[in-house]
């Protein structure tokens, strides 16, 4: 286990790839460990082991890390090799595990705070997606790249976007008027967009207008700290849940028309055509003959099966392994 530098105190729990740490007033951090702190089973199953801890013992959680960056998502390695050995069951349970985490983040009891510093990609995204509130460090890089490796965002990526290009609109409302913001969630998706630093994540939806930036590097984590107490002693109540508003065929259908056109004009490849298309059905909703409210796990359960379905094709194991190629030079 990596030296805690900010604490004396033992830690609550921990395992290789997080620490849960009482740091005073109520309030618990779990402490990410790694370089990249990249997201696996062990990982996943501390977070659900703090969350029970902080449930009962604590007012509130902040989720933090003194590396560089906060999370840069899933652990390809590990999935390109499940992925080629056809090993669906660990690749699905993987995924169901960090949708399930990330919901609890957002439904448990007590306030979770995501401090957000460096790159926080992917599944790293999603875990901030997943948190109540986000206190993002200034040069925070947000962004769910999944398309890049030939996969749609599973972790509660996709139906977050859904849910949060909407939020602002009276609903319902006619496609017509609906229609750009959607179109401006999958572009962001499809173009695996990542921030330039956190104003830039507020304007493509990555955060919310509600989230907090820090300036001050030093005191970045105490600020999260902060604003956990602060949440706790307003009367937090986790919040219902949400029902999400989706286009249906409709939508499937003006997006994918963009896609072809793209691919028309030879902007981007067939296979990003199909990713493109397969990110459309879950934003969407799937094969709803009319626009209508969905459950949040209605969506989920959408990303599921798209991402099960996107690690048997040979194409996205040949992009992942480009990604894995790259990342050694």
């Amino acid at each position: 286990m990596s030296t805690l530098k900010t604490t004396d105190a033992k830690p609550i729990i921990s395992n290789a790839d997080a620490s849960l740490i009482d740091i005073g007033d109520g309030i618990a951090r779990l402490e990410l460990h790694g370089k990249l702190n990249i997201i696996g089973d062990g990982m996943l199953e501390m977070f659900d082991a703090a969350l029970d801890e902080v449930e009962t013992n604590y007012v509130g959680m902040v989720i933090a890390t003194e590396a560089k960056h906060f999370s840069v998502g899933l652990n390809l390695i590990l999935l390109l090799e499940r992925a080629k050995n056809q090993d669906w069951e660990a690749i699905s349970g993987t995924l169901r595990k960090l949708q399930t985490v990330c919901t609890r983040l957002r439904t448990a009891s007590k306030p979770v705070v995501a401090a957000t510093a460096g790159m926080a990609l992917g599944g790293g995204c999603e875990l901030a997606f997943g948190a109540d509130a986000v206190q993002a460090f200034t040069e925070s890089n947000l962004g769910l790249v999944e398309v890049r490796v030939g996969l749609i965002p599973g972790g509660g990526g996709t139906k977050e976007m859904a849910l949060r290009c909407l939020e602002a609109q009276t609903l319902p409302a006619p496609i017509q008027s609906l229609f750009p913001y959607v179109n401006k969630a999958f572009d962001t998706i499809r173009e695996s967009t990542v921030s330039q630093n956190a104003a830039d994540a507020m304007a493509l939806g990555y955060l919310r207008r509600t989230d907090a930036v820090s300036s001050n590097q030093e005191t970045h984590l105490e600020d999260a700290k902060q604003l956990a107490r602060s949440m706790h002693k307003a009367g937090y109540q986790p919040p219902d849940p949400q029902q999400i508003f989706v286009l249906g065929e409709e939508g499937i259908a003006r997006l994918n028309l963009q896609t072809h056109l793209l691919r028309q004009a030879d902007t981007i490849d067939d296979y990003t055509q199909h990713l493109a298309n397969q990110l459309a059905y879950v934003l969407c909703g799937g094969e709803l003959s009319t626009p209508q409210f969905v459950s949040e796990q209605y969506l989920l359960d959408l990303e599921h099966e798209v991402f099960l379905s996107l690690c048997g094709k040979q194409e996205t194991h040949a992009r992942i392994e480009a990604t894995l190629q790259r990342g050694k030079k």
